[in-house]
């Protein structure tokens, strides 16, 4: 999610141990580490294999400040110090569309560019959205399902994310990591994940999980304020003219 709609919609290693962290926005724990793994299949496809134990993200998990660290697109991992900042659309009501706020840098140059839309849940699956874009971007559209969510081996939340292809832009479909650390996953959680994602049932799946290359954070955004809100001048979309093409 994230940079995939703004194309197209568009790692200190340390011996790991599972530990349970609690979540701030909910009364349950879960497992860090490559033990709490727990991944799904998208589930609108037709070859996924459903899983009993998956379980839906709690509701305001979701709101907190990512990173995006690993990814299939080679195009987006062109991108510099990308992050997602999603909040909901309606304060009271956190299970409702969201704001779809992007922000990243591009190669050679340190202006922070900004990418909007919102995405909307979908009626019959959990966890899926259904993302347009606004202004320029409006005819970007694209689905994507959290295929996994958790904590790693430092205690760092993450996710992981399929979103659909978009034929606007003739962007593939694809996978993304997000992390609340800019360092990424620590390997063996990361590791994991992949290993899962390559064993999945889904044919489509496996191969995209043969691709990911990493996302480029080199710290030129350290010190900077995130980008927390979108004005109607931001929802135009217009500073992306001239980098999208």
């Amino acid at each position: 999610m994230g940079i995939r709609q703004f194309l197209g919609r568009v790692v200190a290693t340390v011996a790991l141990v599972s530990v349970v962290v609690a979540l701030p926005t909910d009364s349950k724990s879960i497992r860090c580490g490559p033990a709490g793994v727990n991944l799904r299949d998208p589930p609108t496809f037709e070859d996924a294999t459903p899983d009993p134990s998956w379980k839906p993200i709690p509701t305001g998990w979701i709101f907190k400040p990512w990173y995006q660290v690993l990814t299939s697109n080679t195009q987006v991992a062109q991108l510099r110090n990308f992050q997602w900042d999603p909040t909901p659309v309606t304060s009271s009501d956190p299970n409702g569309p969201i704001n779809d706020l992007s922000s990243f840098q591009i190669p050679n140059n340190d202006t922070v560019f900004t990418s909007y839309g919102v995405a909307t849940p979908n009626t019959s699956y959990v966890n899926v959205y259904e993302y347009r874009g606004t202004g320029i971007l409006e005819n970007a559209t694209s689905q994507y399902s959290w295929l996994g969510w958790g904590c790693d081996g430092f205690g760092k939340s993450y996710y992981v994310s399929y979103a659909t292809a978009a034929p606007a832009s003739g962007t593939p479909a694809g996978i993304d990591f997000m992390s609340t650390s800019e360092y990424g996953l620590d390997e063996n959680t990361k590791n994991k994940l992949v290993e899962v994602l390559k064993q999945s049932g889904s044919e489509e799946v496996r191969k995209i999980a043969e691709t990911f290359v990493p996302n480029i954070q080199d710290g030129g955004r350290r010190g900077k304020p995130r980008i927390r809100e979108c004005d109607d001048e931001c929802k135009t979309n217009s500073d992306l003219i001239g980098v999208i093409g």
